[in-house]
């Protein structure tokens, strides 16, 4: 059995989204250091985005990203259709990174 310690980090982008908040929630109870990354929280975000907000670090800026990609192993992508092409930025995050295992 696999002990907490040598569980992988996970990194969810999109994390207070529809999908991603289920995603989020699944790693946090499967023993996982989990970290979300989501857009600023405003006036005008849904109540869901601002509790899950509440709960979890956000990160906003480029730097973080990938000073956070180097302590994470997985990565995770729940962004929406209509930002899938953002996807390409967090690929390039990975890749200066240099070491997730896992990118989804």
């Amino acid at each position: 059995m696999e002990g907490e310690n040598t569980k992988p980090k996970i990194l969810i982008f999109g994390g207070t989204g529809y999908l991603g908040k289920y995603m989020v929630k699944a790693s946090v109870s499967s023993g996982h250091n989990t970290f979300v990354y989501a857009r600023p929280v405003t006036e005008n975000s849904r109540t869901s985005k601002l509790e899950i907000h509440k709960e979890f670090q956000e990160l906003d800026e480029h730097e973080k990203i990938i000073s956070i990609l180097k302590e994470v192993g997985v990565v995770i992508s729940t962004v929406a259709y209509p930002q899938l092409l953002d996807q390409l930025k967090i690929v390039d995050a990975i890749k200066v990174a240099g070491n997730i295992k896992v990118f989804v």
